[in-house]
């Protein structure tokens, strides 16, 4: 806005200000919002009208905020008031210090309600990413107050996180003693290789002896005692890296064989990047991945919100499936 028009002569006439003698400036909310309003509503009178009051009562709060301000924020032509280069400043300043505000209180009535200010996620590395996205969105904007720390662990560094309590709620596949979990997806694992690997060419059919000939790309346990690596068969050419998005590209680029969870291997497939292996005597390696409370008893409202959402988008991701 650029001009104001003004039909009392009290605000016509803004006597010279002061600079004010505190560096914190001495006006309300309620006339910060008064500010904004004559500006968008164009005039005092339409202020007025917006905000239910006297038109006498909006010159009067502006001449005491100009005052509180120590500058002078509209510039009087005639009948109109427009805005002074300060004025200008002062209605971004306004604007951005009203949804401060807004937000504080958008604070405070989520922790009146008893939304925690920060809970933690732990996550298996295997767990599909586009589900994880879904459910983050939704508890985004249904808590947005709540801070979230995201870990991603692999086998039992996830059991870490939940029992040192930097993580209220989890998903893995084992539930550790003492916990409570539910399962909300089957992860299916597949043996995989690129397509000119010799496992592939062998002209029979491959036994876990030919495996361990070859070199095995292994995802290392995370936790603090490592108890166990994902995918090992006992080979003596064996490299280990510290998750399965890591082992997906190494094996995409020909530099072994190993276990992949099926969801995060199937665009190779599909790309020709990547080829299963038929291994006589395996049957389908498939598990459950839970949904884990460190304490249900005392699980806080936002987590437990963001447990419904994860299981939600989970059971939405089978739907669509079928």
């Amino acid at each position: 806005m650029s001009s104001a028009s003004n039909t009392n002569s009290t605000t016509a006439s803004i006597t010279p200000i002061q600079a004010a003698k505190t560096s914190i400036p001495k006006v309300s909310l309620e006339q910060w919002s008064m500010f904004i309003t004559v500006v968008e509503e164009g005039s005092f009178q339409a202020a007025a009208d917006k905000l239910l009051k006297s038109q006498s009562s909006i010159s009067y709060a502006m001449q005491k905020m100009q005052q509180g301000l120590g500058v002078n924020v509209f510039e009087h032509k005639g009948r109109r008031a427009e805005l002074t280069d300060a004025g200008q400043l002062m209605l971004l300043r306004a604007k951005d210090l009203i949804h401060a505000a807004s937000a504080a209180e958008k604070v405070a009535a989520d922790f009146s309600v008893g939304w925690e200010p920060q809970i933690g996620l732990v996550l298996n590395d295997m767990f599909p990413q586009h589900i994880m996205h879904s459910a983050l969105k939704a508890f985004g904007e249904q808590c947005p107050q709540t801070r979230l720390e995201i870990y991603v662990e692999v086998l039992s560094g996830v059991d870490d996180k939940l029992r040192n309590g930097e993580a209220q709620i989890a998903i893995n596949h084992m539930i550790p003693s003492g916990m409570v979990g539910e399962p909300i997806i089957e992860t299916e694992f597949v043996r995989v290789a690129h397509p000119d690997h010799p496992l592939h060419h062998m002209g029979r059919a491959i036994h876990h002896s030919d495996m361990k000939l070859h070199r095995q790309i292994v995802i290392r346990d995370s936790g603090s005692y490592r108890r166990e690596n994902r995918g090992f068969l006992g080979s003596d050419q064996r490299w280990t890296v510290p998750n399965m998005r890591e082992a997906f590209e190494l094996l995409r680029l020909g530099f072994g064989s190993g276990v992949l969870a099926r969801s995060i291997a199937q665009p190779a497939f599909e790309a020709g990047e990547l080829k299963e292996l038929d291994i006589d005597g395996s049957g389908r390696m498939s598990s459950n991945m839970n949904l884990i409370f460190a304490d249900k008893a005392n699980t806080g409202p936002a987590a437990l919100l963001l447990a419904k959402l994860l299981k939600e988008a989970a059971k939405n991701n089978q739907s669509g499936r079928m």
